[in-house]
Parts: structure tokens; C-alpha cells; sequence
């Protein structure tokens, strides 16, 4: 057997040994629903994805999917938006415990407004960075 597609067969192989992890827990423990729903898509996941790696026709219609144009722009457009839903989302949580802290005195939020507001740093000079990166390359 050749493996055609080696990142595929290695995340399906994580699927299939996190899936095979959960039911040698579910049967030391206890199953639970939950636990076995997630536990039956990791091994069907885990399974599919080798199985795909392991043919070289279906690993060529991956590579091609993964190479198309089409789909390269919606990853990119969708991880933007991603992106910028988490600043806008990351911000107004910091504004509702900067409020929460001065009208209401809940001194839980001061914590939690550090953190926000760490997050949103973060996410504004890593924007930044790679916005200045790709003027200059560009």
C-alpha cells in the first residue's frame, strides 16, 4: 500500500487513534451520548480520510481541490471575515466589562478586561504586521 496523500493520512490516523482513545475510555468509564456521538465521527472520519489518502485517484481530486483558485479565495475571504468578526466581537466584549466593572463595581471583570483587551492588542498589531509584510512584498 502507497500512501498518496501523506497530511491527509496523518490527520485521518489522529482522527482514527483520538476516535479508537474515546471508546477505550467510554468502555472503562461508561459510555455517555455525547461522548459516543463524537466518538463514532472520529472513527468514520478518521477511517474516510485514510482511505482517501491511500487512492490515487481520490488523492488527486484532493490535491486539485486544494489547488484551485475558486476555493483558495473563499478560505481566504472567509478566514478575513473570520478575522475581523473576532476583533469587532473581542472589542465590544471589552467595552461590556469595562462597563460592567464602572457602573455595576464587579470586580470579576477587571481580570476578564485585561484579557480582552491583551486579546485585541494582539489581534490589532498582528494585523498590522502582516498588512505592512504584504505591502512591502507586493
Amino acid at each position: 500500500m502507497k500512501i498518496y496523500n501523506k497530511s491527509n493520512f496523518l490527520l485521518g490516523l489522529f482522527f482514527g487513534l483520538l476516535g479508537i482513545a474515546m471508546l477505550i475510555v467510554g468502555i472503562w468509564q461508561g459510555f455517555d451520548i455525547k461522548g459516543s456521538i463524537i466518538m463514532i465521527l472520529c472513527l468514520f472520519f478518521g477511517i474516510g480520510i485514510i482511505i482517501r489518502s491511500l487512492s490515487a485517484d481520490m488523492s488527486r481530486e484532493d490535491k486539485i481541490n486544494e489547488l484551485d483558485e475558486r476555493n483558495n479565495l473563499v478560505k481566504m475571504k472567509s478566514r478575513s471575515m473570520a478575522f475581523i468578526w473576532s476583533e469587532g466581537i473581542c472589542f465590544i466584549c471589552l467595552v461590556v466589562c469595562m462597563v460592567g466593572h464602572s457602573v455595576i463595581g464587579e470586580i470579576l471583570s477587571v481580570p476578564m478586561t485585561i484579557a480582552f483587551g491583551i486579546m485585541l492588542f494582539a489581534m490589532m498589531l498582528l494585523d498590522l504586521v502582516i498588512t505592512i509584510y504584504y505591502n512591502r512584498k507586493m
